[in-house]
């Protein structure tokens, strides 16, 4: 068990941007000593490192200790699978300096899609293939080491036409649709006013890449239709960026700073149908969220759903946090769609979701940013806070999530 026997006590980011001037290496350099300096630890103490190894993280521990300093790592491990990592990371950091293994564990996710390839591109090269210019990505590796490792897993989806996670998740909320009785317009109005509400949130954020674009569910439904019945907003930004945490010790947490986050659970879950880059061979496309799994992570944390003060959800789509509500038992099974339009998801709602404005207006770095919003919202530094907040749940829909309280 690692209830309350680690905490997070240091977060740092960058600026998110669409292109920015900075190679990956250097955003993570800037994020790590940020989230160090949060900390109040020196660089030199950090003694273990955990890389969120999501497509493209090019940034190694290796370059990380040259780069900042480090004399030596006593521990460092990865986690991968995209998404699937998101509670993972906590889970490895949090057990490392639990048992002893390493005292101040620095974990990081940095991002250059400008450099190395939009993960939302469909053709040839493949979701996240190549540069700018169709060349290699960032970090010299030949496309078909990075982009397809498994090359034959794809023949069954993309001579079809399924080539992208946008494309993917359309299917899943056409099926949600199908197997519920939900209209078009069911759907259109539930998935828009996820994207509005987050939003809304990213318009009083002044780190989100949306921060002065608003949205209507006029603008919405406007927009043009990537993937039906998946539109322009319901997909996630692509951008540059990164962001770390530092976990220690409670004890040692509670020395730093008068307000350490405590990590109560964290789980981390795979299923037999998880193929590469997000494209799934078969299974059932309804079930994201192994349900043993959410219910391994309330009784680990020794809290239910009703205590739950705030949701970050991963959310590379708008359908994502839609069935997260389900998936986590906060809403029944077919009903996150009424409960979204009637008693909603933003301030004031029974449970704020995505206070930052999440990847669909804030930024998306594998769900790293919303570790970090769920930080501010307990410590209450939240641009968007919620009040009192004491416990939050970050989590994805496929099983990795962390219950984190101050």
């Amino acid at each position: 068990m690692i209830r309350r026997a680690a905490a997070i006590v240091g977060i740092g980011q960058t600026a998110y941007g669409k292109a920015l001037p900075s190679s990956a290496w250097e955003l993570a350099l800037e994020a790590v000593l940020a989230a160090c300096a949060d900390a109040g630890v020196d660089v030199a103490e950090v003694d273990g490192m955990c890389r969120f190894t999501a497509p493209f993280e090019t940034v190694t521990e290796a370059q990380l200790v040259r780069g900042l300093g480090i004399r030596e790592l006593s521990w460092f491990t990865q986690a991968a699978h995209g998404g699937e990592a998101l509670g993972a990371v906590v889970l490895h950091a949090a057990a490392a300096v639990s048992a002893g293994l390493a005292s101040t564990v620095v974990v990081y996710r940095a991002l250059s899609q400008s450099r190395g390839g939009r993960f939302g591109r469909a053709d040839g090269r493949g979701p996240g293939g190549g540069g700018p210019d169709g060349g290699q990505p960032e970090g010299g590796q030949p496309e078909g080491d990075i982009v397809v490792p498994e090359q034959d897993n794809l023949s069954f989806a993309w001579p079809f036409g399924l080539m992208s996670p946008g494309q993917l998740f359309a299917l899943w909320a056409r099926r949600y649709a199908a197997v519920h009785g939900l209209s078009d317009e069911d759907l259109t109005v539930a998935l828009g006013t996820i994207a509005v509400t987050q939003r809304r949130y990213a318009n009083g954020n002044p780190d989100a890449m949306m921060r002065s674009r608003t949205m209507s569910l006029d603008d919405y439904r406007a927009a043009r239709v990537i993937s039906e019945p998946l539109r322009l907003f319901d997909l996630c930004l692509e951008n540059d960026g990164a962001c770390a945490f530092v976990v220690t010790t409670a004890d040692r947490a509670r020395a730093l700073r008068p307000d350490p986050v405590y990590v109560l659970s964290a789980t981390q879950t795979i299923s037999p149908y998880r193929e590469p880059m997000g494209i799934y061979a078969g299974g059932e496309l309804l079930e994201l969220f192994p349900p043993a799994a959410a219910d391994r992570l309330f009784a680990q944390a020794g809290v239910g759903r009703a205590d739950i003060d705030v949701a970050e959800f991963y959310d590379a789509t708008s359908y994502m946090p839609l069935r997260s509500l389900e998936s986590y038992g906060f809403v029944p099974d077919g009903r996150a769609w009424r409960y979204v339009t009637e008693q909603g998801t933003g301030p004031g709602s029974p449970l704020p979701v995505n206070t930052h404005g999440g990847h669909l207006s804030e930024a998306y770095l594998h769900g790293m940013n919303g570790i970090l919003e769920a930080v501010r919202q307990l410590r209450g530094t939240a641009a968007n806070q919620v009040p009192d907040a004491e416990v939050a749940l970050v989590g994805a829909p496929a099983g990795s999530a962390t219950i984190l309280a101050r």
